[in-house]
């Protein structure tokens, strides 16, 4: 339920904060203006800490308290489910009510809650500014609240997705009609009644503690009336200062708070500030409208892979900060820097059309390659394109650091994962020699002293680095206008990733030789937030000690586009649409006819080895669109070999090699792999030897290679190159993938070589 509910959660979260920042633009729907200036800046960070960081993941991990029955008062009665649902939302609102109270009555509470009240506007942005104490104290007493009453999920997700609309709307920038908004705040905590929590007068801050339901402030006698509330200014009578509004500063704010602290040297007037920004001129009214078209004319045939970067980025949590990459683009060049991107003149120009097909040429390629972060790679690409053809080369290259913050959404595990894997095994390897640890490295086994460690995915540290990175860069725009500034800050983020992924693996290795015995992996979580808290920790004090840069950028003042420039970005779209549309007609074949259920003629003996298994069969894997047959044959000492063959049902379909070494029962890790090569008949053919290790001293050998047709080879890449010929020409044939498993020591390989020739000719007549 957990992992259904997150990606629920993200889309709720996500959809009402984008709407509400859109409508807080519209000036009939305001309260009144709210500068932004570096407000934002501070409050995005926040969001980013705290909200991305450790509220999403903390939110799963609470929630998944709630998914199995717990000792509680509700787990232990029969209640109908809507009773119980009812009970959860209004008891745990009942907390939050009593909970936000005590953040303001407690001293030592209320240091790390005010930074949520420094805040000197009221916008939207102000429900995610919470310091990330308060996000951990709030979290680790949900989960006590959880676990106490034995709270069910759907009570607990419906409570959440109704406490994170009404927190947005109740902080957003929007004038409800004060007839609507009486009736609407008899039951729910409307913008009116939460702007008088936020005053700057001790009385009505104290007052309208309520997240949800209103009911609580009347009932405990703290409701302030909103037509009684005067609200001098929004925030604290401290803090309020210029200089106290940066993201460090805030995040200092804990430990700089006095008792008794104020600062009267406050300015003068209304919290509503009248200044407005400067509409839009008429040649970026017609630029965007531009741009606007070019851009639904790639969504046409680009949306599938658009849905597959969206996919990885809900579902693999190195990616997860990836939802904030448009919205940062879009606040960087509209409030960030908004005057300074209006002050240039768009000029539309057919650059950008050159690149929208060469863009659109790489995407073809890789889709004929099967290769996804190739797809991926060439849609952002093509969104700069369009760009480049909106605003021209002048205005796009000064631009460019900015929209080079897009490059960040495309998902690159394929091409990190490895290096950074590999960079987990030295760190260990350097680590083990400066403490003197006995230790022997082979591939991505460890073995220090007794304990033997593989070098998985999840401790390549890729999160720490993705993090890292995207916070280095985002923050480095916001203090430089140089690129290349901002490339290096980004690099040296990317290294405090590596480096503080290298203090967690090597601190379990550590924890592990002195306690001598190794930790359960379900105890590694704790060093892993440890982990990355050292890695925001050590970002943000750099961050502190870096100074900006604040070089305005000379805009450009230039004659009205043609009208025929002004078709640029249409143009860009439209050659996208034909280039990609084509090669989708091109390419597009039936898919091949299952063989599941077909009589198999399977040969009964292989160099002395005798067929053991009963029934084999293919069998159809409708998720990753390919069938797979698996053999059991018995060698003449008696040993088994499994013989696994596995063949796409289709052109788009992909062969990968996970578990083929292992099974579901136990838990397989590949250690090594090695490239051979083997000659039967003056017949030569590359293969793969990985070594797998199980628990214990367990180990398995596994011997296979991919082909297509008569091609066989050990790459992938190889593979997806031969596998694109064939679709490109339409030859139909499908590639495949022939491993050899010996559960004992490693064979001859002209054994090997004998047994991969046998199924490769089968497979190649067809006969089974």
């Amino acid at each position: 339920m957990a992992d259904e509910f997150t990606p629920l959660y993200q889309i709720v979260f996500f959809s009402t904060f984008g709407l509400l920042i859109l409508l807080e633009r519209v000036g009939s729907l305001q309260r009144g203006w709210v500068p932004i200036n570096g407000r934002w800046t501070t409050n995005i960070g926040l969001l980013i800490i705290a909200g991305v960081v450790g509220s999403f993941a903390v939110l799963v991990a609470t929630h998944s308290f709630a998914r199995a029955p717990v000792p509680g008062f509700l787990s232990h009665h029969y209640i109908p489910l809507c009773a119980e649902i009812t009970l959860t939302v209004l008891l745990v609102d009942l907390w939050r009510y009593w909970e936000h109270r005590f953040f303001h009555w407690t001293p030592m509470l209320w240091r790390v809650h005010l930074v949520h009240h420094s805040d000197t506007q009221l916008d939207v942005t102000t429900a995610e500014r919470h310091h990330p104490l308060e996000v951990l104290l709030s979290t680790a007493v949900m989960t006590a609240l959880i676990l106490a009453f034995g709270l069910p999920t759907a009570g607990m997700g419906l409570y959440l997705l109704v406490a994170t609309v009404v927190s947005f709307c109740s902080h957003a920038n929007l004038c409800v009609p004060e007839s609507f908004d009486r009736i609407l705040r008899w039951l729910i905590v409307t913008p009116r009644v939460h702007a008088v929590h936020h005053s700057d007068l001790k009385a009505e801050t104290n007052g309208n503690y309520g997240a949800v339901f209103t009911v609580w402030d009347r009932l405990f006698g703290s409701y302030v009336d909103p037509k009684n509330a005067k609200i001098p200014h929004f925030g604290l009578e401290y803090f309020h200062k210029e200089s106290d509004t940066g993201l460090i500063r805030v995040l200092q704010q804990p430990i700089l708070y006095r008792a008794g602290m104020v600062d009267p040297n406050r300015e003068s007037g209304p919290h509503v500030v009248p200044s407005r920004p400067a509409a839009l001129s008429q040649s970026w009214r017609s630029a965007l409208l531009g741009g606007l078209a070019g851009c639904v004319l790639t969504a046409l045939v680009l949306w599938h892979t658009a849905l597959d970067v969206v996919t990885i980025w809900t579902n693999n949590e190195a990616y997860q900060y990836a939802w904030l990459v448009v919205p940062v683009v879009v606040y960087l060049l509209a409030w960030e820097r908004g005057k300074e991107t209006l002050a240039f003149d768009p000029q539309p120009g057919y650059w950008g059309v050159c690149l929208a097909a060469s863009a659109a040429v790489i995407w073809v390629v890789a889709a004929l390659l099967n290769i996804d972060v190739g797809r991926h790679f060439a849609l952002v690409l093509i969104v700069h394109a369009v760009a480049l053809a909106t605003l021209g080369w002048y205005s796009y290259s000064r631009l460019f650091p900015i929209f080079a913050l897009l490059f960040f959404a495309i998902p690159a595990s394929d091409l990190l994962q490895p290096l950074l894997r590999t960079a987990t095994v030295k760190s260990i390897e350097l680590f083990a020699g400066i403490a003197h640890l006995p230790h022997a490295i082979n591939g991505f086994a460890v073995v220090i002293g007794s304990h033997r460690y593989i070098v998985v995915d999840a401790c390549s540290g890729l999160s720490y680095v993705t993090l890292a990175a995207f916070l280095s860069y985002t923050f480095g725009l916001l203090l430089y206008r140089s690129l290349w500034k901002t490339v290096g800050l980004t690099v040296l983020g990317a290294f405090l990733g590596v480096l503080t992924n290298a203090v967690r693996v090597n601190s379990i290795i550590l924890i592990d030789w002195i306690q001598g015995s190794q930790m359960e992996l379900s105890t590694h979580g704790g060093i892993q937030w440890m982990a990355l808290f050292l890695t925001l920790g050590l970002l943000f004090v750099l961050l502190s000690r870096l100074e900006p840069d604040w070089r305005a950028l000379k805009p450009l003042t230039a004659s009205p586009p043609k009208l025929k420039h002004q078709l640029a970005p249409v143009f860009a779209g439209l050659v996208v649409v034909l280039i990609v549309g084509s090669s989708l007609a091109l390419t597009a074949t039936a898919p091949e006819t299952s063989r599941v259920g077909r009589p198999l003629a399977v040969p009964q003996q292989i160099r002395g080895w005798e067929l053991s298994s009963v029934g084999a069969k293919w069998v159809a894997d409708a998720h990753h669109d390919r069938e797979s047959l698996n053999l059991v044959y018995q060698r003449d000492g008696g040993q088994d070999i499994h013989i696994l063959i596995v063949q796409t049902l289709s052109s788009k379909a992909k062969l990968t090699t996970p578990r083929i070494g292992g099974d579901d029962s136990k838990p397989w890790h590949e250690a090594q792999t090695n490239t051979k090569m083997v000659c039967m008949d003056s017949v030569c053919q590359p293969l793969l030897h990985a070594i797998w290790l199980g628990k214990g001293q367990d180990q398995r050998h596994v011997f296979y290679n991919f082909g297509i047709g008569s091609f066989a080879t050990d790459s992938q890449l190889s593979l997806r190159a031969a596998h694109g010929w064939h679709r490109f020409t339409g030859s139909g044939r499908k590639p495949r993938l022939i491993a050899l498993t010996y559960p004992d020591a490693a064979p001859e390989l002209n054994e090997v070589a004998a047994a991969l020739s046998v199924f490769q000719s089968l497979l190649e007549q067809r006969q089974f």
